[in-house]
């Protein structure tokens, strides 16, 4: 197959998706910014999680590409292992790094977990309730909202990055596009997911130096955006692997909404403040290590990326829970 079609596509998709926000971005902050930086910040972050949807579907229109391998269908009977793995590494991830963090500083966690107190004061109706068990029911009752959320708002983001520009990636690489659910070429779709991954923190800067800069020095502020994109691509490594063994879309963005949503954890068991550049939340060193780790299983198991055409639902059975079992 010819790649320079997806070569011209994967430009002028990046160009709409990263382009367009980034110049928002820049607009509200010289304007709108002035004044209320928080609602300039607000109006940002929506046109960037609604842009990378519309480049996926301005650049198809552009290049009359047609609606062809849109990653939209489900395909839960043969990929329902990756829907699951959506909801539950992102929580394994983002426990691990934070469990490393409060090992290494243990005077930093707060055994009677004030801030969740503060935060959940009704579910406390007495001083005698278990903030612990209070605290794993309130998360519980959290995810059943991360679930519809992630379909909402999260999908935005992922049928850009993931529905279309990960599989023109593995072209470039492999030279050959995937088609949902068949057959693609495994070390591609590894160089495929960091390359989008670090595409994707990058991506994200202006949004988070609207949020950071006038409060951080210019050294950390650096610091701070480097370890952002390390962690984002072992969060675009877990979010590609699931899109490409799956052939859909929809587990990315659940998980997508997963991470989204834990990502307040580890800062809620805090005693004092955060360091943003250690832990124990993203992109601290320390809290990012759990996503690092996953990122690391996945890419050096070699069946992890490993699909063969004729793969069916009994090989996703078999390797999803040995992929899980030792990312533990």
């Amino acid at each position: 197959m010819d790649t320079h079609p997806n070569n011209k596509r994967i430009w002028i998709f990046l160009a709409i998706a990263v382009g367009v926000p980034w110049l928002a971005a820049l607009v509200l902050y010289l304007t709108l910014g002035r004044t209320d930086l928080i609602m300039a910040s607000a109006v940002a972050n929506l046109i960037f999680i609604s842009t990378p949807m519309l480049a996926n579907v301005a650049t198809r229109l552009i290049t009359r590409e047609g609606w062809r391998r849109l990653w939209l269908w489900p395909k839960f009977r043969r990929g329902w292992p990756f829907y699951l793995a959506a909801i539950f590494l992102p929580f394994l991830a983002t426990i691990g790094g934070a469990a490393i963090f409060y090992l290494v500083f243990p005077g930093s966690l707060d055994p009677n977990l004030a801030e969740v107190r503060k935060l959940y004061g009704p579910y406390f109706v007495a001083e005698s309730v278990n903030p612990w068990l209070a605290f794993l029911t309130i998360t519980l009752v959290a995810s059943i909202r991360w679930l519809y959320q992630s379909c909402l708002l999260s999908i935005g983001e992922d049928f850009g990055w993931r529905a279309y520009l990960l599989p023109k990636l593995v072209a470039r690489f492999s030279g050959e596009e995937p088609v949902p659910g068949g057959s693609f070429q495994p070390s591609a779709a590894r160089k495929a997911s960091l390359l989008s991954g670090v595409i994707w923190g990058v991506w994200h800067w202006p949004l988070i130096l609207m949020g950071i800069y006038p409060i951080m020095t210019l050294p950390r502020v650096l610091a701070y955006l480097g370890l952002y994109v390390v962690s984002v691509c072992g969060m675009s490594v877990l979010l590609c692997w699931v899109t490409l063994r799956s052939g859909s879309v929809w587990p990315a963005s659940i998980g997508h909404g997963f991470i989204n949503g834990t990502s307040a954890i580890p800062g809620l068991m805090l005693k004092g403040a955060a360091n943003p550049l250690l832990g124990p939340g993203l992109p601290g060193v320390l809290g990012l290590l759990g996503y690092f780790a996953l990122a690391l299983v996945l890419l050096f198991n070699h069946r992890a990326f490993a699909m063969s055409a004729e793969a069916g639902s009994q090989s996703l059975r078999v390797e999803v829970p040995a992929l899980v079992e030792q990312s533990n």
